[in-house]
């Protein structure tokens, strides 16, 4: 049973049982959610619902979540089950059913045939044993046992049974089941039971009992109404259905490491510690795709650092693999070929994603040439233990980072100091932290005695005077200007950003903060000093400040069009723009269809092209609200107002900084559609040269998926000419059990089915199967020059002698590679599709004499 049925079965279960199922949430949580930087478990996104802030679509919820845990990054490769990036599995009741309903659901789909088909004589539960606040759940425990598990499989576990989802929120006491695998695959200890560190018990769902809300003080209170969260990661519920010992050796990620496997010519199973680094490098290729796809960008902080340091693992992995070059642009086209399917959004921001992780590489195989010839000194000098010194030089000097360093010291038998490390990056943020104080954002520490004028709507380049300047650490300083040409972040828009120099330096303007109507810049000095009192140029950077204003008036005509296409409910609810491009939140109850978003986009660039001109002026509220200007509900406006009309298409009230004419927007082109939050749906577009390198970027993959489907159509024609059997791939296989042929009373289908990977034919198998029994199938495709074959038999051709298993293994060598399985079901891949035909050919040749002789 492969992923993409384990994962059809979860969700067809719950949602025959009244669950409403919902897409996966962001890896980038909400923005009321601060308690995580990373989405961890499958409830984040519906906290509000449980906590009664927000009413849900349904009491009943069903959802398959992306989950990100970085706590587990050192475990990946060492275990057989951690991962980073997972997907979980998750069935919610909100205020619905409790406990009884919840363990019964678990059992079912665990065991029966209809679900995952697992051993009920190897199932193992945990209950939590209670500690002074919440008493032992004995409940739970008594459901296990009345559902057949004994009690000497029932196992009492603490703080690992007490879940969740961060410092504050929903929590409760949980229970586990675990599948005991066999001695085998255990560390031999007689007391070994499930909570033990090793890989013979594997924990495959987990039902968390939500009764309470923790606050910052740690104190409990009752939540609104007891729920449940239960939670069921896809990769370990494949491996134990498959009874394989590792989560790398399923479907989910056998197609990456096999690719992994021909670049460094090494074999996963073969060595310990290069089964690692391919264990590391398919985990990881799967955390950097689907992290930068949620738009997290490498940093040096947040949740930026965590994509830094799994891009900068895996470069180090594919090194100690003896891969050349860069790899992670390659690890991401793997993952987007494997999950794209299934996560749009992969697809969708493919190029813009690779562009980011190789610069990201780029930058990191400097850093590490560098680094690794300083740490091959600082190792041949250093103890049994590298000094905190030499590692934060490393780190601070030379972006090498520490869990690198304290990596490669243990494989040279050597640890580093890392309490003293520690130590030293407190003291390094303390610094910071004070220059921040020091420097600050408050008005009277900055008292120059003015106002500061800004002059950045009609200039961008004027010669001022520095009116005031705080000095901080590491060359920060806080400072006014008499005039400024630099927008301060406000109403959706960041601020600007450009260069302030004097006859004796030179500083780059990092922030510029708003003050009601006054301003403060923060800059970095780059040269020399500046001061008070000083003459200076100011001067905004053009190159961000010109897409920022095409992306601000960009909003005002995608506010106009969803107005026009959607009616006039609609009203802003929030923004971002920037130069990168425009986010815009509206309040809306439905997601919008195709048709509305294609409408939407249509209408905005019709606007564009027909260059409406803007008119800017400022005027009184009164006199605003009389000429009809948007005005956002619950904003505090002054008597004096500024106006944005663009002619003939809207008039808004805005301090933001625009083009002159929509013409200079370029063009506008809508990357997604999804909820903000209840009653609020967001909008992410680009314009100017971002959309037209989007949009040639997407013609060429049109030209390209042109060129893939008339050889496509080239292949089938000379097959059908040549009497072949046939399948698309898109669930067509009539023409398969067409060309079936009967020998002794089993019918006999083989084929390729073309443009289909190795999952899809799988699927196509099994479907061609259930229309011909009895009867044994043997299927065959080429996808991007690799091979995929499948052979699936019933029980009465497995009856009459036929061995899928045996099949494969006698026609995988024939297109240069291997395979597996059992009598019923077996898979294989290769590296040769011109033997394809010869490969399917064998096989047939085979299952006609064994049916003979056996008749």
């Amino acid at each position: 049973m492969n992923s993409e049925e384990i994962r059809n079965r979860f969700v067809n279960y719950f949602a025959d049982r009244g669950h409403v199922r919902l897409p996966s949430g962001s890896l980038v949580p909400p923005d009321w959610d601060t308690s995580v930087l990373i989405t961890t478990a499958g409830m984040q996104p519906l906290k509000r619902y449980f906590l009664g802030v927000e009413t849900p679509p349904g009491p009943r919820i069903t959802t398959i979540q992306k989950v990100f845990r970085a706590v587990d990054i050192e475990e990946v490769g060492k275990t057989a089950r951690h991962l980073t990036f997972f997907e979980m599995m998750g069935n919610f009741s909100i205020g619905d059913y409790f406990k009884e309903y919840a363990v019964q659901c678990a059992w079912e789909l665990s065991t029966s045939a209809e679900g995952f088909g697992l051993d009920p004589e190897r199932i193992w539960a945990t209950v939590y044993e209670g500690d002074e606040r919440v008493p032992p759940d004995e409940e739970a425990e008594g459901l296990w046992q009345r559902i057949g598990i004994p009690a000497e499989r029932i196992v009492r576990l603490g703080d690992d049974n007490f879940w969740q989802a961060g410092p504050v929120g929903p929590c409760g006491p949980c229970s586990e089941l675990y599948l005991d695998r066999g001695e085998g695959h255990g560390c031999g200890r007689a007391e070994c039971a499930p909570g033990c560190e090793c890989d013979r018990f594997l924990e495959f769902w987990n039902l968390v009992f939500l009764q309470y809300n923790m606050l910052e003080d740690g104190s409990l209170e009752p939540l609104p109404a007891p729920s449940v969260d239960t939670g069921s990661g896809i990769e370990r519920v494949v491996a134990a259905v498959n009874g394989v010992h590792s989560v790398f050796e399923t479907d989910l990620f056998r197609d990456i490491i096999v690719e992994v496997e021909r670049w460094s010519g090494t074999r996963y199973g073969a060595d310990l510690d290069q089964t690692r680094s391919l264990s590391i490098l398919a985990d990881h290729a799967r955390g950097m795709t689907f992290l930068a796809s949620d738009g997290i960008r490498p940093a040096n902080e947040g949740r930026g650092y965590v994509l830094r340091r799994v891009i900068r693992r895996a470069a180090v992995h594919a090194r100690r693999l003896g891969i050349d070059g860069l790899v992670a642009e390659r690890l991401h086209e793997l993952a987007v070929t494997k999950f794209g399917h299934i996560y749009p959004e992969l697809r969708e921001h493919q190029q813009e994603v690779a562009r980011v992780l190789n610069a990201e590489e780029e930058r990191f195989a400097r850093t590490l040439e560098t680094g690794e010839a300083l740490l091959q000194e600082v190792l041949a000098r250093s103890g049994v233990e590298i000094s905190a010194d030499d590692a934060f030089r490393l780190h601070d000097t030379y972006g090498f980072p520490f869990e690198l360093t304290a990596e490669i010291a243990a494989e040279h038998g050597k640890t580093v100091d890392e309490a003293g490390f520690a130590r030293l990056m407190e003291e390094q943020r303390e610094r910071a932290r004070a220059s921040t104080a020091q420097v600050g954002f408050v008005a009277s520490e900055l008292d120059a005695g003015f106002k500061t004028e800004f002059v950045g709507y009609e200039q961008l380049d004027v010669h001022t005077q520095i009116g005031a300047l705080v000095e901080g650490d590491e060359g920060v300083v806080t400072l006014k200007l008499r005039e400024s040409p630099f927008y301060p972040a406000g109403g959706g828009q960041v601020s600007d950003r450009g260069y302030i120099e004097t006859e004796t330096g030179r500083a780059a303007v990092d922030q510029v903060v708003r003050q009601d109507d006054d301003q403060q810049i923060v800059a970095l000095i780059e040269r020399g000093t500046i001061a008070a009192n000083d003459r200076a140029r100011a001067q905004v950077s053009v190159e961000a400040r010109r897409p920022t204003q095409a992306n601000h008036t960009g909003t005002h005509i995608l506010h106009a069009a969803l107005r026009r296409v959607l009616g006039d409910h609609v009203t802003q609810a929030g923004s971002y723009v920037g130069p990168d491009k425009l986010r815009f939140d509206f309040r809306h109850d439905s997601p919008m269809t195709k048709e509305e978003l294609a409408e939407v986009e249509r209408l905005a660039n019709q606007w564009i092209v027909e260059n409406h001109q803007l008119h800017i002026f400022v005027t009184s509220q009164e006199a605003a609200r009389e000429m009809g200007a948007m005005m956002l509900f619950g904003e505090k406006y002054g008597e004096q107002v500024r106006v944005v009309e663009i002619e003939g298409v809207s008039r808004e009230l805005c301090g933001g900084t625009h083009v002159r004419s929509s013409a200079e927007i370029g063009a506008l082109v809508i990357l997604r559609e999804a909820s903000s939050s209840q009653g609020v749906r967001r909008i992410e577009a680009i314009t100017g040269q971002a959309a037209v390198d989007h949009l040639r970027a997407r013609a060429e993959e049109a030209e390209r998926l042109e060129g893939e489907l008339s050889q496509l159509r080239s292949q089938v024609r000379k097959l059908e000419r040549s009497g072949g059997a046939v399948a698309s791939g898109n669930g067509h296989e009539a023409a398969l059990v067409e060309h079936a042929r009967e020998e002794g009373g089993i019918r006999v289908v083989t084929g390729v089915v073309e443009g289909v990977d190795a999952d899809a034919l799988l699927q196509v198998s099994d479907r061609v199967k259930a229309r011909i029994s009895p009867g044994v199938v043997v299927l065959g495709s080429a996808t991007d020059g690799k091979v995929h074959l499948v052979a699936t038999a019933d029980g009465q051709a497995v009856e009459r002698g036929i061995s899928a298993v045996e099949l494969i293994k006698q026609i995988a060598p024939i297109v240069g590679g291997g395979g597996g399985g059992r009598d019923t079901m077996a898979r294989a891949g290769g590296r040769d599709p011109e033997k394809l035909t010869a490969a399917v050919q064998a096989a047939e040749d085979t299952i006609r004499e064994r049916l003979r002789r056996d008749g």
